[in-house]
């Protein structure tokens, strides 16, 4: 198992575990501000840089950027959807859009400039498209099982994506690494359990939140 895969397949459920417990403790939207964080691409990178060098680091911060558009696109259709639909349907629409969006934006070449406007552009775009929501009870209490439960499916999920990313070519590979594990399991758990408002609380502050991951990104792409 490679170093990356296996640092995956901890951060995941690690990450899972504590925004539950904030959100358990404190809030919705505290969860959403803590996912917005570079939780998981900030260690990636910190990883990549030291197995490859700082000029594959610079690509890499550069495809996290591209990344962000297809994170901002699900969150979008996700909150959209959970108005109308169960969580089911929810997560499925929104999974296919991200794989969309992930794939056509793999296919284009873009300069540190053009992913900065496109990224800035998409994410005013969709928080004047957000769906007003009603602001959730602060505290809410899972039973004791699900937190497991949580846990498991984040390395199902993270074990899945990866088995077809090594089956599949390059394009599909790019589109299936944008898809938000932790985001769609703490959805998807939270959209089922407490109903739409919960989720889409959430996914508004991680939007709001994600210009600092952009700024880090975009430093690194700037100094490496």
């Amino acid at each position: 198992m490679s170093l990356l895969l296996g640092l995956k397949l901890f951060l995941a459920p690690f990450f899972v575990w504590v925004i539950s417990i904030l959100q358990g403790r404190y809030s919705a939207r505290l969860g959403g501000l803590f996912l917005g964080l570079p939780l998981t691409t900030g260690p990636f990178l910190l990883i990549i840089g030291i197995q490859e060098g700082r000029g594959f680091a610079k690509v890499a911060a550069h495809g996290v950027l591209v990344g962000q558009i297809s994170l901002i696109v699900f969150c979008l259709i996700y909150a959209v959807t959970a108005k109308k639909f169960n969580w089911k349907y929810s997560i499925l629409l929104a999974t296919i859009t991200v794989w969309t969006s992930g794939y056509i934006l793999n296919l284009i070449k873009f300069s540190n400039l053009e992913v900065m406007l496109l990224l800035l552009i998409t994410w005013v775009v969709s928080l004047g498209l957000f769906p007003k929501y009603e602001k959730p009870a602060d505290k809410v209490e899972a039973p004791k099982w699900e937190l497991p439960v949580r846990l498991l499916t984040a390395v199902l999920l993270i074990l899945l994506l990866t088995a077809t990313a090594n089956i599949l070519g390059s394009r599909v590979s790019g589109a299936l690494s944008t898809y938000p594990t932790i985001v769609s399991v703490l959805g998807s758990f939270s959209h089922r359990r407490h109903g739409p408002k919960y989720l889409i609380a959430t996914l508004h502050a991680l939007i709001q939140a994600l210009p600092i991951t952009s700024a880090i990104m975009i430093t690194l792409t700037l100094v490496l």
